[in-house]
């Protein structure tokens, strides 16, 4: 049994912590002479913060930094600061050491800076530690970070570059791939060439399910839909419930105009999603373009109206769920869910719009015009508004009333090339009258 062993097993079988205290403290005695017992006894502390006792390890290594000033005690201490996430502790350690001692733990001093906020001597040090170490990769590493984290993409793509041409063997290259892609899909014009020798590369192929939906956006910004199709399927392959590739799929789909899959990938997002996720009315508006509402994306629809405190989300789900219903003559249904949810809204009548247009599908003809009337008085936003009061009123029969309405809307946000048709042959209706 080796002597950290040893260590481990006596500590281990301790009760409380005063009896630990005590074994430490018998320890620490004997690693004032014993340098094997010192070292054994930063073995320990480690052993402590791997399993979680982060302010056991500090403790044991301040100890040891009491009895031998030591530079690499400095470092450890610093570290576990920083890993422990109290920083200014981190810092105020890690400036105890030297000039030539501080150039060598530049790496986590920038760190424990960046946390602390200041970027600039952060950037300096690991500049620095550039010039200095230049066969070292992981300066290049932690300075493109800190460029792309202040959206300073050039420079940011400039040493993730130089990490991933010269460094390979010794960085994560997947990761820094998949950086430099991200990058160059924010850019305006994008070198989908450029994409397509980092990610379709022998030497480092295409293996999982984030590198499939990285490529497939590539794809999608490069417009070129089918890549993007068959990587984003990719993904979903690898990593069935992967959200973002699924709604990505489902984005694709409506671009192209490929209804069925479309109507499968919203069947399996309304399946898939909880009643109150935020996708839900992105899945709602897909859903919309080919009027394909599973009931299970009703029913999570309407739990979302009735979280949701956003009244444009609420308008917009209503708005969804009455027109599909009177597309598939169910206007009794329409007028269902504009009851059961109009108390969601703090005023009714901004409802009174959908109102109007589910009492003229049910044929009750003595609630539409005052709710159309009403919704013109909400100046509801609805382009065919005042188109279809035009229409109301010609089906009573009423052409001088529809004239009206029309001329007095010419010009406004309802003047559709609708509304100019009607009017146009109203005008040539009235005129033949007289």
């Amino acid at each position: 049994m080796s002597l950290f062993d040893q260590m481990m097993k006596d500590l281990s079988q301790l009760e409380n912590m005063e009896q630990l205290s005590i074994v430490l403290e018998e320890y620490y005695i004997e690693a004032e002479t014993d340098p094997i017992i010192y070292n054994e006894l930063i073995n320990v502390a480690e052993y402590y913060a791997q399993t979680g006792y982060r302010d056991m390890q500090i403790e044991i290594l301040t100890v040891l930094y009491e009895i031998k000033l030591n530079s690499n005690i400095i470092y450890l201490i610093s570290k576990a600061y920083y890993e422990y996430a109290q920083f200014e502790e981190a810092y105020a350690w890690i400036k105890r050491l030297d000039g030539p001692l501080r150039n060598k733990t530049s790496l986590l001093e920038a760190r424990i800076l960046i946390e602390l906020g200041d970027m600039n001597q952060a950037k300096d040090l690991l500049l620095a530690n550039v010039k200095k170490f230049p066969t070292k990769p992981q300066a290049y590493v932690e300075l493109a970070e800190l460029y792309l984290t202040n959206h300073i993409y050039d420079k940011a793509e400039y040493f993730y570059q130089t990490a991933f041409d010269y460094f390979k063997d010794q960085v994560d290259g997947r990761t820094i791939r998949l950086k430099l892609v991200e990058i160059e899909i924010s850019k305006e014009v994008i070198d989908i060439e450029k994409i397509e020798k980092l990610m379709l590369s022998e030497a480092l192929p295409v293996e999982n399910s984030e590198e499939a939906f990285i490529l497939a956006l590539a794809y999608k910004r490069a417009f070129q839909f089918q890549q993007a199709i068959t990587y984003a399927a990719e993904a979903i392959a690898m990593d069935y419930d992967f959200l973002d590739a699924r709604l990505l799929l489902m984005e694709l789909y409506v671009e192209t105009g490929q209804k069925e899959g479309l109507k499968d990938i919203i069947h399996l997002l309304a399946n898939a999603l909880p009643s109150y996720h935020e996708t839900i009315l992105e899945v709602a508006d897909a859903a919309n373009k080919i009027q394909e509402f599973p009931q299970v994306l009703i029913n999570k629809m309407i739990d979302y109206c009735e979280y949701t405190d956003d009244a444009e989300e609420q308008y917009k789900i209503i708005s969804y769920l009455v027109r599909y219903k009177i597309a598939t003559d169910k206007p009794q249904d329409a007028l269902h869910y504009l009851k059961t949810l109009a108390g969601a809204f703090e005023d009714e009548l901004v409802l009174s719009y959908l109102f109007a247009i589910t009492y003229e599908k049910l044929n009750m003809m003595e609630y539409v015009e005052k709710f159309y009337l009403l919704a013109l008085e909400q100046m509801a936003p609805e382009s065919e508004l005042v188109s279809n009061i035009v229409k109301f009123y010609q089906t009573l029969g009423d052409i001088k009333r529809a004239f009206e309405v029309a001329e007095k809307y010419k010009h406004s946000i309802y003047d559709t090339a609708q509304l100019k048709s009607l009017r146009t042959q109203m005008r040539k209706t009235l005129s033949q009258d007289y």
